[in-house]
């Protein structure tokens, strides 16, 4: 028999919420001394004390908690819940991770108002060609994979691009874990269909002839990123050109084997005239 303090150390949890579980009688010890009163606990019953911290971990609360115990929950069920409690808390870390991320580029841009950087953009004609081209919604985490998947065939001459991949991004606003993200690689007139591992067949098709305001942006650093494409939509804006939601990212170096301290991007954004 384990002593009420000993059986709070192995199964982590306080003396105070023991005495309260017993009072529920969703966790008993296994004997009381009659006439000391002390609460005595065995090795058996830790079992029953880790389901009721993992599931109260999981955010029910004791009265559920005890509905579950007395139908026999098994491991395989209370571990299928635990995935998805995790999933639940992990997307709530990243939804809250994005928002604080946001109000860091905002202050920082309240911060760099009226000491706006003079931007080196030029306005390109971007003439119509042939891509291998998929249009897909992805995370962030995607991307890397797909895009290491594509210059791996690039390096393997799979296909033989007449220039460097371009990435297309579509909307106003880029959410890491959820956007459009499109894969356009130039190729020649007999080039064809072709199948990746990861997402699938990228189809040969036409690009048709846009106007891009365009910079080149040195390394990689997310923040850098994001608001070196807000001031080129803000250059666009003041210089008299519409923007449209469509932003190519063309890598001058191999992202999956090139340091990204090294990366040379341009960022090419179709705007239009009035």
């Amino acid at each position: 028999m384990l002593k009420i303090g000993e059986f709070s150390r192995l199964s982590q949890i306080s003396i105070h919420a023991l005495r309260h579980y017993d009072s529920l009688e969703l966790l008993m010890p296994g004997h009381i001394d009659k006439f000391t009163s002390y609460r005595y606990y065995t090795l058996e019953q830790l079992p029953r004390a880790h389901r009721i911290m993992a599931l109260k971990g999981m955010g029910l609360s004791l009265e559920q908690i005890s509905i579950m115990l007395n139908s026999e929950l098994k491991i395989d069920e209370l571990r299928g819940m635990f995935h998805l409690k995790q999933a639940e808390i992990e997307q709530h870390v990243r939804e809250q991770q994005q928002r604080l991320a946001q109000v860091e580029f905002h202050l920082h841009m309240i911060e760099m108002e009226g000491t706006m950087p003079e931007l080196d953009v030029v306005i390109k004609e971007i003439e119509t060609h042939k891509v291998l081209y998929q249009r897909i919604r992805v995370t962030g985490s995607e991307i890397d994979q797909i895009g290491a998947e594509i210059w791996k065939a690039y390096e393997k001459k799979d296909f033989i691009p007449n220039s460097y991949p371009a990435g297309i991004m579509y909307g106003d606003e880029i959410n890491p874990d959820d956007y459009e993200f499109a894969f356009a690689i130039p190729v020649g007139d007999d080039q064809g269909d072709f199948t990746l591992p990861t997402m699938g067949t990228l189809e040969v098709r036409e690009i048709p002839t846009v106007t891009a305001a365009t910079i080149v942006v040195q390394g990689h650093n997310e923040r850098q990123f994001i608001e070196r494409k807000v001031q080129l939509q803000r250059w666009a804006v003041e210089n008299g050109y519409e923007i449209t939601e469509e932003m190519r990212v063309i890598q001058y170096k191999p992202p999956a084997i090139t340091p990204r301290e090294e990366w040379v991007t341009e960022l090419q954004l179709v705007v239009t005239t009035s």
